[in-house]
């Protein structure tokens, strides 16, 4: 069996900068194109 990991954001903190996104990346060494987290925006 796999392990699954969760993330956790207060979002009432966020700023809608999408740094989290580009720390994922970073951590994972991913290319730009490649994205294992979504960031929805909402009004």
């Amino acid at each position: 069996m796999t392990t699954q990991y969760g993330f956790f954001i207060d979002s009432s903190r966020c700023t809608g900068c999408k740094t989290c996104e580009l720390a994922c990346k970073d951590y994972k060494d991913l290319t730009p194109d490649v994205s294992f987290r979504r960031i929805y925006e909402y009004a």
